[in-house]
């Protein structure tokens, strides 16, 4: 499975959900807020996949884009890029 909604962070500081490719269209889900914290943008990028909140941050490290160093192995224990 890919990954089609990320987070990202715009220039006052709140967090949102958007798709893939899309950076500037937030998503905006009933009945969720559409910016917040970091957290909360991921729970609501998860629910716009169908995802549970578990499910959707085991495919965004399988990814590598879960917010750690770019490159890094931790079977290795460095980055290898």
């Amino acid at each position: 499975m890919k990954l089609t909604y990320t987070v990202s962070k715009e220039k006052g500081g709140q967090w949102y959900a958007h798709a893939v490719g899309y950076p500037g269209i937030p998503c905006m889900i009933d009945g969720c807020r559409t910016f917040g914290s970091k957290k909360n943008a991921l729970h609501n990028a998860a629910l716009m996949m169908g995802l549970p909140y578990k499910e959707y941050m085991e495919l965004r490290r399988k990814e590598g884009t879960g917010g750690g160093v770019e490159g890094y192995d931790p079977e290795k224990g460095r980055v290898t890029k």
